[in-house]
């Protein structure tokens, strides 16, 4: 009796529901036989985010919590909390705060001028800096540097090299070379040879290498210096003068160290393998007409290996046109190599 009485019952409530509440359900019933068939080969039954949506947004147009079969009502409105934040999150770009960031290229352009210019501090720099009109604070251009430090990129000191470098126009050597002729008989070549362009600015020959023969010389050649400068020789006597008289620094060479001054016996070891051991050398007046020749060769039209290939005194530019043409030099025994122009 009861049970007829519940039938009846189940029946009259089932007469008065809306027609969207009949809907809603066999939605939902439909949804999960459909989400049972996907579960073959599962032990779990998997809710994909499609499947989530449809059950939340059902939820919202009818209450369904109370049918569910397959989750529990708070799963299903925890995926509602879900969605409804991931609706309102939206990416945002990143808040660009302070100043722009300085640009690489001008991060390398400071480490250049201070690894460049040892000397100078930041306010140095920093008028630098403004003369490319790149406008910087003294604050931004250390905490550069101080970046560059850190990795090892900022010089600590001025290499011996680059010593030379900024002192190498100040430095001249001179020596003498002996020269015998096949009658027995010595002559000295006195030479000064600039140690930045490798130019014999003066050369001699004499029989007798004195104090007073090295004072002559070193009168002429101070007399075309415009400024002070150092002079390498080595401890014979005959450099034994007083060298600030001719504006000259004197800069002795340690006792039997040719190596001290190299670039001279350098030259020395060239003339003698270029021009004199090649010819049977009789007298003073040949052996100062092969030395005119091949100093004005060596000055003017030969390539140094010692200064990337370049010639010390070069005068005017070669032409860049026309065919290509020699002249002998030293009766043939080297060449000079030139363009005529067309």
């Amino acid at each position: 009796m009861v049970a007829f009485f519940s039938t009846l019952l189940r029946l009259f409530f089932h007469a008065f529901r809306s027609k969207g509440n009949i809907l809603s359900e066999n939605a939902l019933l439909k949804k999960e036989s459909e989400i049972l068939l996907r579960k073959t080969g599962r032990r779990r039954v998997h809710f994909d985010f499609y499947d989530k949506l449809f059950l939340v947004a059902l939820n919202r147009a009818a209450d369904i919590k109370q049918l569910l079969t397959l989750v529990k009502p708070e799963t299903v409105l925890s995926w509602q909390r879900t969605l409804i934040k991931r609706f309102w999150t939206f990416e945002h770009a990143p808040t660009k705060r302070g100043r722009k960031p300085v640009a690489t290229d001008v991060k390398n352009l400071i480490l250049s001028m201070k690894n460049d210019n040892l000397l100078w501090g930041v306010k140095r720099i920093q008028g630098e800096l403004l003369k490319v009109d790149i406008s910087l604070s003294t604050k931004t251009i250390r905490k550069i540097l101080q970046g560059f430090r850190r990795r090892g990129k900022i010089r600590s000191s001025l290499t011996w090299k680059r010593f030379l470098e900024t002192q190498i126009r100040f430095i001249y050597a001179m020596d003498f070379l002996t020269v015998d002729t096949m009658l027995g008989q010595r002559f000295y070549v006195f030479a000064v040879i600039s140690h930045k362009t490798r130019e014999i600015v003066r050369f001699a020959i004499t029989e007798n290498p004195t104090r007073e023969c090295v004072r002559q010389q070193l009168m002429l050649f101070g007399e075309t210096m415009a400024s002070r400068v150092y002079l390498i020789h080595d401890n014979a006597l005959m450099f034994n003068i007083d060298y600030l008289a001719y504006n000259l620094v004197s800069v002795r060479t340690g006792v039997e160290a040719p190596n001290m001054n190299s670039i001279m016996e350098r030259f020395f070891r060239t003339v003698r393998r270029e021009a004199l051991d090649n010819f049977l050398l009789i007298g003073r007046s040949q052996i100062k007409r092969i030395l005119e020749e091949y100093v004005a060769f060596y000055n003017s039209q030969r390539p140094h290996q010692g200064i990337q290939q370049q010639i010390p005194n070069p005068g005017e530019p070669e032409k860049t046109g026309g065919a290509v043409w020699r002249s002998a030099v030293l009766d043939g025994l080297h060449h000079h190599y030139f363009r005529q122009a067309a």
